[in-house]
Parts: C-alpha cells; sequence; structure tokens
C-alpha cells in the first residue's frame, strides 16, 4: 500500500501506480470511447442503491398453510423499507447523483421463502438477483413438479441478473453455503423467514443469519407463526456495535419505521459527523488539476538518483484516460458479468481518487522538502551575514527573513488546503476501490474492510464512498465453471496480486535508496565539519595571525552551515520514513507471494474468493500502519 512519503507509485511525482509491464492485458477490449467521457467537472456522485438478501425456509416447512399470512408480512416489510429509502434517498439528495433509488431484492429462488419473497418484491417494483447453486437445468431438478419449474422460470425470466455458481450434486451442502455466501455478498440487508431454531445445516437459514450478523449486516427476521412479532436483529455502529454483541443472541429491535430507518441510515448516509460530511463535501466538489505547483519532492528524488525528473512531475494526463489506459486491461473480464456503466463508475470514482491522492502527497511532501531545505539555508544567511557585515549584511537579513516567511507561508497553506488529510483520506479510498474490480467478479467475496481508525470504531465518509460504489456494482451475472474460475485466478495473479508484489519490491529498493543516499549526504556534511575543525585548528598554527583571522570566517560560515544541511537531510529522513516504507513494502510482498503460491494450486471459488479478500487484507493492513506513521507528521515549522 501506499508508504507515505516513500511512495512513488501509488503516490509518486513519476512512477504512477502501474505493473512494470503496463500494457494492456492481451486479451483486453481496446478502448470504448464511450467509457471515458470528455468532460466530468467533479468526481462522480453514487446512486442510492440497496441490495436485501433473503434466506429461509423451503416448502416443507414454509407452508401452502402458511404462505399467505407469510406473503403478506414479507409485503408490509418490504413496503417499509421501500418508503424509507425514499425518505433516506432525499435526505441524502445533496450527496446521491439525480438517479431514483435502485432497490434489488437478491434470492436463489428455492421453493419457499426465496421464492414467495422474490414475488412479492418484483410485484412492488423491485429488481431481481438470482445466484443458483448450480447450473440452471440442473437447479431445476430440485423441484418436484412442473408448475413448481415453471414458476422458476418465470420469475427466473423476470431476473436482472442470473449467476450460475459452480456447485455440485456431489457436495450439495457446499453448493447451497456457496449461494448463501454470494447472496451475503451482495446484500446490505438480509430478510429471513425463519422459525428461529437450529441451522438445518452448512447453508441452511440459520447459518446465513449467523454469518450475515457476524458481518455486522441487520437482519429482518419474519417468523413463521404470525403471533410472533416480527424483529430487527443489528449490532449497531461504534463500539456498542460489532464484536460487543454476541451473534448467539444478537439485540432484537422491534421492527418499525425508527428502528429500520436508523440501521438503513446507517448503511446508505454517509456519517452524521460534522466533520466527516465537511470532508465528503470537500471531496465531491474537487476539480481536476493538471499543472502541479509542488515540484520540489520529485527534485529531490531526482537529486539522490531515485529518479529522473520528467515532464509528468509538473504536468500529468486528464485523469480519465489515464486509468482508462491502465484499466482497460480489466474489461475482458468484465464484459458480459457487470453493466459498463457500472464499472464505469469504480474505474472513475477510482481515477479521481487515485490522482487526487497523488497530487496532495506530491504538495504535502514537497512542503517538508521545502520547510527542511530553506530552514538550513536561512541558517547560513544569517551566518554570512554576521560574518561579512557592512552593507551586505542587509541583504543576507532579508534574504533570511524571506526564507522564514516561505517556510511560514508553506506551512499555512499546507494547513489551510489540507494536504495531509486529504492525501491520507483519497489514498486510503483509492486502495478500497481498487481490488473491488477484482473482487466483484467472485460473487462470494467480500468487500474491502471497513477503515476505521480511531476506538470508537465509527464509519468514516470514505467507508461509505466505498460501500455506495460496491453495493452498485451489484452481483455479477452469467456462469461460474471451471474454465471462467481458471480465469479468475489468472486475474488475481496477473493483473492484481502479481502487480502488487513489483510494486512492493520496486518500492523498497527505491526507498532504501532514497534513505541510504540522505544518510550520505547528512554524514558527509557531519565528517566534513570535523575535517574543517581540524584543518582550521592546524591552519591557526601555521598561519600568520592576519591570514588566520581571514580564513576563520570561511570555517566558522562552513562548521555552522554544514551541520544544519546534515539536520535537514536527517529531519526528511524521519519524515519521510523511507526505512520503515521499505521494510513495510518488503514484508507486504513477502505475505502476497504467499498468496499468489496457494492461488498457482488452482482452488475452488469459496477458497479463490477468500484469498483475494486475504490480500486486501494484507494491503489495507499495510495502508493503515502507513497512515498510523503519516499522521504524526504534519507539516510543521522546523524547530
Amino acid at each position: 500500500m501506499a508508504q507515505g512519503m516513500g511512495t512513488m507509485a501509488r503516490d509518486g511525482a513519476q512512477d504512477m501506480r502501474q505493473p512494470a509491464d503496463a500494457t494492456a492485458h492481451p486479451g483486453a477490449a481496446a478502448p470504448h470511447p464511450a467509457v471515458v467521457p470528455h468532460v466530468m467537472v467533479h468526481p462522480p456522485r453514487p446512486r442510492c442503491v440497496l441490495n436485501i438478501g433473503v434466506t429461509g425456509h423451503r416448502a416443507d416447512r414454509l407452508t401452502e398453510a402458511l404462505e399467505p399470512a407469510v406473503g403478506a408480512r414479507i409485503s408490509q416489510v418490504l413496503s417499509l423499507v421501500q418508503q424509507v429509502v425514499g425518505e433516506i434517498h432525499l435526505k441524502g439528495a445533496a450527496w446521491f447523483n439525480g438517479d431514483k433509488p435502485e432497490l434489488r431484492m437478491i434470492s436463489a429462488l428455492a421453493e419457499g421463502a426465496d421464492r414467495l419473497c422474490a414475488t412479492v418484491a418484483v410485484g412492488l417494483g423491485y429488481r431481481l438477483d438470482c445466484p443458483l447453486p448450480f447450473e440452471r437445468t440442473d437447479y431445476a431438478a430440485d423441484f418436484a413438479t412442473a408448475e413448481s419449474r415453471t414458476a422458476f422460470e418465470a420469475l427466473l425470466s423476470r431476473a436482472d441478473r442470473m449467476l450460475e455458481l459452480p456447485g455440485t450434486r456431489a457436495a450439495p451442502d457446499a453448493a447451497y453455503s456457496l449461494v448463501g455466501g454470494a447472496i451475503l455478498g451482495s446484500a446490505d440487508i438480509l430478510v429471513a423467514i425463519w422459525d428461529g431454531k437450529g441451522s438445518g445445516g452448512r447453508g441452511g437459514t440459520g447459518d446465513v443469519v449467523a454469518s450475515a450478523l457476524s458481518m455486522g449486516k441487520p437482519v429482518i427476521h419474519i417468523p413463521l407463526d404470525p403471533a410472533e412479532p416480527i424483529h430487527l436483529l443489528w449490532q449497531g455502529e461504534g463500539p456498542a456495535g460489532g464484536s460487543w454483541h454476541s451473534n448467539l443472541e444478537p439485540p432484537a429491535e422491534p421492527f418499525d419505521e425508527d428502528h429500520l430507518g436508523e440501521a438503513l441510515s446507517a448503511i446508505l448516509l454517509p456519517p452524521d459527523e460534522p466533520g466527516e460530511k465537511a470532508a465528503l463535501d470537500a471531496f465531491l466538489v474537487e476539480r481536476e488539476e493538471l499543472l502541479l505547483r509542488r515540484i520540489e519532492y520529485p527534485m529531490l528524488l531526482a537529486a539522490t538518483g531515485v529518479q529522473k525528473l520528467k515532464r509528468s512531475a509538473w504536468r500529468k494526463d486528464p485523469y480519465l484516460p489515464a486509468t482508462r489506459s491502465d484499466w482497460a486491461r480489466f474489461d475482458s473480464y468484465w464484459q458480459g458479468r457487470i453493466p459498463t456503466d457500472r464499472f464505469n463508475l469504480l474505474e472513475h470514482g477510482y481515477a479521481w481518487v487515485d490522482n487526487l491522492a497523488n497530487r496532495f502527497a506530491q504538495s504535502f511532501r514537497s512542503g517538508h522538502v521545502v520547510n527542511f531545505a530553506f530552514s538550513a539555508l536561512a541558517v547560513a544567511l544569517a551566518l554570512l551575514g554576521y560574518l561579512i557585515g557592512g552593507k551586505v549584511k542587509v541583504a543576507f537579513v532579508i534574504g533570511e527573513l524571506l526564507l522564514i516567511a516561505a517556510i511560514v507561508a508553506n506551512t499555512r497553506v499546507g494547513h489551510a488546503e489540507s494536504w495531509q488529510q486529504r492525501w491520507l483520506d483519497y489514498r486510503q479510498l483509492a486502495e478500497r476501490l481498487r481490488p473491488m474490480r477484482s473482487l466483484r467478479l467472485m460473487a462470494v467475496a467480500r468487500p474491502p474492510a471497513v477503515s476505521a481508525t480511531s476506538r470508537t470504531g465509527n464509519r468514516r465518509w470514505i467507508d461509505w464512498y466505498a460501500g455506495c460504489i460496491w453495493r452498485q456494482l451489484a452481483m455479477p451475472q452469467g456462469r461460474i465453471d471451471e474454465a471462467q474460475l481458471a480465469r479468475l485466478t489468472d486475474l488475481l495473479i496477473k493483473e492484481e496480486v502479481g502487480p502488487e508484489i513489483a510494486y512492493h519490491h520496486r518500492n523498497a529498493h527505491r526507498m532504501s535508496h532514497v534513505n541510504h543516499k540522505l544518510h550520505q549526504f547528512g554524514s558527509v556534511c557531519f565528517v566534513t565539519t570535523v575535517l574543517l575543525c581540524v584543518g582550521f585548528l592546524i591552519s591557526s598554527m601555521i598561519l600568520d595571525a592576519d591570514t588566520a583571522k581571514k580564513t576563520a570566517i570561511f570555517f566558522t560560515v562552513a562548521t555552522a552551515t554544514l551541520p544544519a544541511f546534515g539536520t535537514a537531510a536527517y529531519g526528511l529522513r524521519v519524515q519521510g520514513d523511507f526505512a520503515g516504507s521499505s521494510a513495510r513494502s518488503a514484508a507486504t510482498a513477502d505475505a502476497l507471494q504467499e498468496l499468489v503460491t496457494e492461488l498457482d494450486t488452482r482452488p475452488t471459488l469459496a477458497r479463490t474468493a477468500a484469498i483475494g479478500n486475504a490480500a486486501a487484507a494484507i494491503m489495507l493492513v499495510d495502508l493503515a500502519e502507513w497512515r498510523l506513521t503519516y499522521q504524526q507528521r504534519a507539516l510543521e515549522i522546523p524547530g
């Protein structure tokens, strides 16, 4: 992940985030003109989307006699959800795009609860997504009567998306567990039509409910007995939510408009904290700036021999076309799986946050370079003015004052424009969005973990935005057979994890090189100072008094200035954390390489998705360490 001042591929001046070989994948479709709009003034706003999964009993427990009462309660639940989402959409209109709210029902269309819920949802105007545990015709064999198979096909014909998972009759429990994972991978909230008793085995209703609660997803529990009330099972947010509760006895709240509104607002609206809303508002009105004002950090990298000073240090390519040239290699994987407009939202969102992170990173790190370099120069000018004296001293004093004023102005501008915070937030969001282009195709993978960085566990605006993008992508469609699974495995190895390993190896080497060069420069400054002091002592003994007095000016300025520059080099090493960046990148590359080794064994879909999530988690841990380090390195006046 991004490694602070030491990061170059993600936040660097020249080496942008691309694989070592940045050419398009051989199977990738050529960029389509419609993919990249000519003008996008601000980052894209997401659509208000809610995905509702369903789990529940089959016809052996949800009998025909129970269906009318249960169906009425399902209609009551889904109608209230529809109403509350509409109200939330109006409340959050400033953050959503202009489209109407989109509600999706995710159902495997099994006899009983799945099919009953899908029927009611379609009747209320919900869109329908259908993950199937087996190939379509094979799954139809689950249904004993011709009427049931006809009802199955009729509902399937009304579905927006159908996904055939690679389950087998030899392992039916694994197949049903896989379809439950696909539902939970897409659903924001779960409707459980359930008697509240045992799970019924792996992939059963109780198992799916427990998994949903462990993921922090609200569950609307509709009992089979009409005398029992509907409950909302939800862990809540913040320190009183999540693992603080037990999934064995989750908090059960009344199902009503207030409690449902609280749960859905936590999903669909950004956090209430004013600072988070202000940061989100600032992001949504960001503008593209292709001319960069601050190039001091790229100049430092060039001076240390890490990379040449290129045009891209001060002139960037337009955000969307630049990202399209890299992301085009994913087109062949997405075509026919996720609609183009959905993929575009992910790509465009990433393009903005990645380029904005690069921009503010360069400004922030350049600010540190300026402060330390100008501080050392100010010391040199002060000494020269004092020793030379006369009218020239005024010029040196003015120069020193100008340098100090520049340091103060540089620091204040950095704080006023929030270089550090915008860099940290945008980089974190970019690294939340990027793995989605692979994980979403695996159906059973989960979105990259939330990024709460405080002990309160509260969400941040970046969690909201990333969640919006994930839910808008929704479930992929098509069939995941052995050939498709092999392609998904190759996607992870060649296009996601492999390039990350290469990046971290490069970053580890480059950061170690920068650290070494700055250390070498500082050492030369101090060794030279020692030699000059020795030289002065020797010269004072062998030179006459007048000559010794004249040379004393040179020795005094040099022996005071060189340590100042050495200290500035040390300060840059500390602020840049180049050694730490190198170590973290090396460790991350090693951890990711272990995952590639396991992917080479061609595991099952569930295991492949788990490895994809593990890779994202490793990179997010690296990112969390990086963020913790750089939150303590604010742009300040050296002192």
